[in-house]
């Protein structure tokens, strides 16, 4: 799933920068509104993909890796180099590791920054005279602005000796930060970098994002009158006393910056620029248009590049082809599934199957369920036979007895109870059963509990070897069980006509009459 993701991500900050291409004719905070929409679409993605129907794109079918039960080999037919892997799973699965390491790393040094800036913020001496908003410190190094809920436009000490209208630039620059939303839209930008800290165009765009946020900003100022002239003079002169001085963990919007200073200075003098603002229709165009991408993006699962075929034979342990088998293949990387039953002979087939990791499960009347996983790669076909073990039988006593104080006692009762079976399985059935006996002075003392044992019904019919496997109940009530289980006999279990030995697990209970 994180690779069909990446990729989706690559589709979105593609048609971003060519649309930001089309659009640099137009105005800057259009330009940022779309930056800013492409790292919302970022962020809906990952949520988006796996719950969306599943648009499959028609392709060639090729074909993927097959699957085993326990206790089967693989059977390679010659025409593939695929692997099948039985039960094995990797100890630790590094790529999340190294996913989640990035993420952290990419999260702490944005938190970081954030917590310099608020920290300089926290220790800046208020300005009333400039504004309830504005605070002033020596420790910034040029204006800010700072704090989505609670604004803040930070100002350097040496600023209060500015001249007036270099102050008012400044002032104006950091408050349309504020009045743009440009700290939302780059908390936005920068969770989206956490999520796609490995994408080189995700940090490509977060550059674009910034540059046109501070254009945008710088088209605010000069709508408001400002002098282009006196105000690209206002950004020189900032950024000369900035000398280094900038700290390179600030995390918030600054009127002057040395990167991209000179082509900055050339968009405010260029008079042929277009300097309105984002309109609501414009940002609905784009937001419409990011939505039209993103929804059939979700859902677009490319099997074109990842269809298979997983087939095989399904037998019991005789060798003998179990027919009406059911097999069910679970894609453990999304929500695909698919079941399908054995035929006449015992084969499977799945055709046109994503590539991804299985679990196959087999499921017939009489058998044990089976399953394995396993990785399908794309561009094989490989065919598997899968052996099939006979399942247990499981048989239920409830021995009754009675207190002193009870007036009569109830009938012991038994249910046997049998996994029901069909095909060429036909199951166990007991034909002689020998009552437990619920001692006495048990029954006295008011002992009771359910003794759960463990045996081997044998080709004769026998009990074989039981075994107590609850050891908490009483060792008198565990002999009882065991001395009348150890009588029982059976008409053993018939696969394709012959006798074999199958696991039974009994469950004796004593209980009381009240």
């Amino acid at each position: 799933m994180m690779f069909a993701i990446a990729w989706k991500a690559t589709v979105i900050l593609a048609a971003a920068f060519a649309a930001a291409a089309l659009l640099r004719e137009r105005p800057a905070a259009l330009r940022h509104f779309l930056w800013t929409a492409a790292f919302a679409a970022l962020l809906v993605l990952p949520v988006l993909v796996g719950r969306m129907p599943e648009l499959g794109v028609a392709a060639p079918q090729v074909a993927v890796g097959g699957v085993a039960n326990a206790g089967a080999a693989p059977l390679n037919d010659g025409r593939s180099s695929v692997r099948a892997v039985t039960h094995v799973k990797p100890a630790v699965d590094w790529i999340a590791v190294l996913y989640g390491a990035g993420l952290l790393g990419t999260a702490a040094w944005f938190l970081i920054g954030a917590a310099r800036t608020a920290r300089l913020v926290g220790r800046a001496q208020a300005a009333p005279e400039l504004g309830a908003d504005v605070v002033a410190t020596a420790e910034a190094p040029v204006p800010l602005a700072w704090g989505i809920w609670r604004p803040a436009v930070v100002l350097p000490a040496a600023a209060l000796e500015w001249p007036r209208a270099r102050l008012a630039s400044a002032l104006l620059h950091e408050r349309m930060h504020h009045r743009r939303r440009d700290l939302l839209a780059q908390a936005v930008a920068q969770a989206a970098c956490c999520l796609f800290w490995f994408h080189p165009l995700a940090w490509l765009a977060l550059a674009k994002q910034r540059v046109e946020r501070e254009r945008a900003c710088d088209d605010a100022v000069l709508r408001e009158g400002v002098a282009a002239h006196e105000y690209a003079t206002h950004l020189m002169e900032m950024v000369r006393a900035l000398a280094g001085r900038r700290h390179g963990w600030a995390d918030a919007p600054a009127m002057a910056e040395g990167s991209g200073l000179e082509t900055r200075v050339r968009a405010v003098l260029d008079g042929r620029r277009d300097r309105r603002p984002l309109s609501r229709g414009a940002a609905a165009g784009i937001a419409a248009a990011m939505l039209a991408l993103l929804a059939p993006l979700a859902a677009l699962q490319l099997r074109a590049q990842a269809a298979g075929t997983l087939a095989g034979i399904v037998r019991d342990p005789s060798g003998a082809r179990v027919p009406g088998c059911r097999v069910t293949a679970k894609n453990a990387d999304g929500v695909h599934e698919e079941s399908t039953v054995t035929g006449a002979v015992g084969d499977y087939r799945f055709s046109a199957v994503p590539a991804g990791h299985y679990t196959l499960e087999f499921a017939s009347r009489g058998f044990k369920l089976g399953e394995i996983e396993t990785e399908l790669v794309a561009g094989a076909t490989n065919n598997v036979d899968a052996n099939l073990e006979v399942g247990q039988t499981v048989e239920t006593v409830v021995v009754t007895g009675r207190t002193l104080a009870a007036a009569s006692a109830q009938q012991p009762k038994s249910a046997p109870q049998r996994i029901p079976v069909g095909g060429n399985v036909q199951a166990c059935k007991l034909i002689r059963q020998t009552r437990p006996v619920y001692p006495q002075e048990l029954q006295d003392a008011g002992v009771e509990g359910s003794v759960i044992i463990r045996a081997i019904i044998g080709k004769d019919g026998t009990v074989l070897h039981p075994q107590v496997v609850n050891t908490a109940i009483d060792p008198r009530l565990a002999q009882a069980a065991l001395d009348a289980v150890s009588h029982w006999l059976y008409q053993p279990t018939l696969l394709n006509g012959q006798p074999i030995e199958t696991i039974t697990t009994i469950n004796v209970g004593f209980e009381l009459a009240h």
